[in-house]
């Protein structure tokens, strides 16, 4: 138990209405569409270096920098998010087809330190990360609409090179004094 702290770059990525498609559809038709969508963001989370750190019903979790890292973690975030939205596209030009619903995401990054270690009891523990940081993400993630990849400025400091964004002004965060300023990638 414990941890070390860490730089790193989390994404939450949460479909957007879930709530709605679930009760138009049957259980067993949600489980197998949420282990399609989440088998295909592991292996793009996985392919740009950043790990699972949970799934939490509709949503991933996902963090770069822990337990390894590089100074292009938040680059991996943002590539990452970016493939995300467009396989996204892929699937549900078939999920239309097959089962008649089309999903939407709604992304949020952001860069800071956390605690990143194994968390819980003895007898149960998890490798997850702690702070701020990931309180931001989730925060930054519940005002992203359908489609959109909203980053802080934390994080939009390190990809702006690589990245086309735009500013969406400052916003009050649930927990904090002062508004941070949102960026959102450009769609393609």
């Amino acid at each position: 138990l414990g941890g070390e702290r860490r730089k790193v770059s989390v994404i939450f990525a949460d479909i957007v209405g879930f709530t709605k498609l679930s009760e138009q559809r049957n259980p067993e038709q949600i489980v197998t569409l949420l282990n399609e969508l989440f088998t295909f963001y592991t292996e793009i989370i996985f392919k740009h270096g950043g790990i699972i750190d949970k799934f939490i019903g509709d949503c991933v979790m996902a963090v770069f920098g822990a337990p390894y890292g590089d100074e292009d973690d938040a680059i991996s975030a943002v590539a990452a998010a970016e493939e995300m939205r467009r396989w996204l596209e892929v699937g549900n030009a078939r999920w239309k087809k097959e089962l008649g619903i089309s999903l939407e995401i709604g992304v949020g990054i952001h860069t800071g330190e956390a605690i990143a270690g194994n968390i819980g009891s003895q007898k149960r523990m998890e490798y997850t990360v702690i702070g701020d940081t990931i309180n931001i993400a989730a925060h930054i993630e519940s005002i992203a609409r359908p489609g959109q990849i909203l980053m802080t400025a934390e994080t939009f400091a390190e990809i702006k090179d690589e990245f086309d964004c735009v500013s969406l002004g400052y916003h009050a965060i649930k927990g904090h004094r002062k508004p941070i300023e949102i960026f959102a990638l450009s769609e393609e």
